[in-house]
């Protein structure tokens, strides 16, 4: 049966590195690797303003339409049979836009429900920001706009709330990294099991 799995976390927290090393693990051809922003027209428009200062509502509907187009890919491939995992979904826009304070968390939540796809499982990959940034400024030149302590504070109790209301499954992102890939593995593992 296919399933529908999401990593969520601030920046820095491993995501995508934990991605990667899951399409090594669990790859065949049933299994859809896939991020946000995703490639959609509306996608690449929310890549180029990751540095832009632009209104938090700018970019809010900018990543509501990719959503939008992310998920009509999401259906159909699970329609067809495949289970998919995504670097980023939902959670995101909520953590990050409500960050901002300009847009408050309950309308972030409301906005979404008449259209988004429930997922079987969302991981929570936690981690202080101050570590998430040291990561970051020794693996990247460049960073974005959000990517700064104070903001990340916001964007990680936000995530928190997220879990606890929706009953993610949190991992302990401060972890070595082989600690954390087992038990991302094995979580994701359970969840791709068929149940009796």
């Amino acid at each position: 049966m296919s399933k529908f799995i999401v990593l969520e976390g601030i920046d820095g927290s491993g995501k995508t590195t934990l991605a990667n090393f899951l399409r090594e693990e669990l790859s065949d051809d049933s299994m859809i690797f896939t991020r946000e922003p995703s490639n959609s027209n509306a996608g690449e428009l929310a890549k180029k303003i990751a540095n832009e200062n632009t209104s938090p509502y700018y970019d809010l509907f900018i990543y509501l339409a990719d959503r939008a187009a992310h998920i009509s890919f999401i259906e159909k491939e699970l329609n067809k049979g495949n289970s998919v995992i995504s670097d980023r979904y939902w959670g995101s826009t909520v953590a990050y836009q409500a960050a901002s304070e300009e847009i408050s968390f309950n309308y972030l939540e409301k906005i979404h429900q008449p259209f988004i796809l429930k997922p079987n499982l969302t991981v929570l990959l936690d981690i202080k920001p101050e570590t998430a940034l040291e990561r970051i400024n020794t693996n990247r030149d460049n960073k974005s706009k959000y990517e700064k302590v104070s903001f990340l504070q916001k964007v990680r109790s936000n995530y928190l709330k997220l879990a606890e209301r929706y009953n993610w499954i949190t991992i302990n992102a401060e972890k070595s990294l082989p600690q954390v890939k087992s038990e991302i593995k094995q979580t994701i593992e359970e969840c791709l099991s068929p149940k009796e």
